[in-house]
């Protein structure tokens, strides 16, 4: 016969005292998965520049990022033939009077990956001549008021033209990136499952 304990036994308080901190345990473990889960949720996002036309002529660039709520720590990829374009960061005049003389950064390898880290503009060009005048040119702007790491907000940017005009072809594609909102999405299930999970397991053992 199992052993009975009464409220004022040294065993009885032994007991509850093993309970309570099993409990405190399972407590502490819950909120920081639901922590973890809340980070993970916040995951940055990663946008193809121009989607399937990627970087190239004859795509409007301003209606794609329209489209788009950028936020520090988001990351844009630029995806070209490197035989016929680049990615030329500019100022504000720059951007507006296509001058590539001058840029505050240059990338040229077909496949520039570049993190959004403050807020306001950011203004990219096309360095090869006529291709920024012919509409290769991007504002990328980051709103003040905006927070870092919110929820991924819905893609929802018009499908670039692909093709162009002259000699330059469209845009390959050498490695696809996923937007970042898809990867958001699984990673905030996968975090709320885990959470899920340990609150069960919880349940099970207080009682």
């Amino acid at each position: 016969m199992a052993p009975m304990f009464f409220p004022s036994s040294p065993g009885f308080n032994s007991a509850m005292g093993r309970g309570n901190a099993s409990a405190g345990s399972i407590l502490i473990a819950v909120v920081l998965a639901a922590a973890a889960a809340g980070s993970l949720s916040s995951a940055a996002n990663v946008y193809n520049v121009g989607d399937g036309a990627g970087w190239t002529i004859a795509a409007n660039y301003s209606s794609w990022a329209s489209g788009k709520t950028f936020r520090i720590r988001d990351t844009i990829v630029f995806i070209y033939n490197k035989s016929f374009h680049n990615v030329l960061e500019v100022s504000k005049a720059d951007y507006r009077s296509c001058n590539a003389a001058a840029p505050i950064a240059t990338h040229s390898t077909g496949n520039d990956s570049i993190s959004i880290t403050r807020y306001g503009h950011r203004f990219f060009i096309c360095g090869f001549p006529g291709h920024c005048a012919a509409g290769q040119k991007l504002d990328v702007r980051v709103p003040k008021h905006l927070s870092a790491v919110p929820p991924s907000p819905p893609s929802d940017g018009s499908q670039a033209a692909s093709g162009g005009t002259g000699s330059s072809p469209a845009a390959s594609a050498p490695g696809s990136v996923a937007h970042g909102e898809g990867g958001a999405e699984s990673i905030r299930g996968f975090g709320m499952m885990i959470v899920a999970i340990i609150v069960a397991a919880s349940v099970v053992v207080l009682h």
